[in-house]
């Protein structure tokens, strides 16, 4: 990581808008969405208005804090009613504010055409409005898929900030916030230290956790010193490291071994008695005198 001081144009853009979008790619990992909600929470915080789109489903197995408040959409300024219906079989369309207050729209068929289905009726938004766009992990607006080709006049004029964690550039804007980084909440976290914004410990435990999940917890050949200023930085707000899985270790069960039996002694054949008589002497008691078996002197 580079310098330890925000672009100038990266810190005076975010801290003079009143307004902010932020907008995430498609299928975004868990790092990426902990990292773009982790900055949505905290401009909210900030004071900020903030929002914050993806353009797909999210579907992540674990519950981060404020991810309900995703949209598939960034457009908030105008209402746009759809519905399947044939152009050939309208006569009119018509509205009327009566005195209810209630806004009425009228879809009216040519005479033997069928009647708009009301229950295929969809509701959404388009025009986007904002002082500031901050994307996370493009290189080009293309890669935002249904935001930007719902929202591409908007966003081809916007004042945008690119959040990256290599230093790839990007091309649609001068305004870089790239670092090489091991994770995108490790980089959100050194951006919110630097512009000195107070987060709530929802927001710090975020990125604590995923800058941990994302380092095979500190482990990681990208870790540095700055990693670990950044963890002390979140623990400051109130976060705390994750509990570290322990692994139990595997014992396997002896095996089972019969004991081998005992080998029998070998025996060695005694010589058979010969049938030999014996000597009359042999039976008769020895009687030794002193003197005997000596020389005469």
């Amino acid at each position: 990581m580079e310098e330890k001081t925000p672009e100038i144009g990266t810190k005076n853009l975010i801290e003079s808008a009143k307004s902010i979008i932020i907008i995430l790619p498609p299928d975004p990992g868990k790092d990426l969405l902990a990292a773009g909600i982790s900055l949505h929470l905290a401009l909210k915080e900030a004071g900020k208005i903030s929002q914050i789109g993806c353009g797909s489903d999210v579907h992540i197995g674990e519950q981060i804090e404020g991810i309900s408040e995703i949209a598939d959409t960034i457009g908030s300024r105008n209402l746009i009613i759809s519905f399947d219906y044939k152009e050939d079989d309208l006569d009119k369309v018509d509205y009327d504010v009566r005195d209810d207050g209630k806004f009425y729209l009228l879809v009216k068929p040519k005479a033997g055409s069928p009647v708009p289905d009301i229950g295929g009726v969809k509701y959404s938004y388009s025009g986007a409005s904002a002082d500031l766009v901050i994307t996370l992990g493009v290189s080009s607006l293309e890669e935002l898929g249904k935001i930007y080709a719902d929202e591409k006049n908007f966003l081809d004029n916007a004042s945008i900030i690119s959040l990256g964690n290599s230093l790839r550039p990007a091309a649609f804007t001068g305004n870089l916030y790239h670092k090489n980084i091991g994770s995108y909440s490790e980089l959100v976290a050194v951006l919110l230290e630097e512009l000195k914004l107070r987060l709530s410990p929802p927001v710090a435990q975020n990125l604590m956790t995923h800058i941990y999940e994302s380092t095979d917890s500190l482990t990681d050949s990208h870790v540095t010193a700055d990693t670990f200023s950044s963890i002390a930085f979140l623990m400051r707000s109130g976060a705390r490291p994750p509990r570290a899985q322990i692994r139990q270790p595997h014992i396997s069960e002896a095996p089972f071994f019969e004991a081998p039996a005992t080998p029998q002694e070998d025996t060695i054949p005694l010589p058979e008695e010969e049938n030999v008589p014996i000597p009359s002497d042999w039976n008769k008691p020895k009687i030794f005198r002193v003197g005997d078996n000596q020389d005469a002197s």
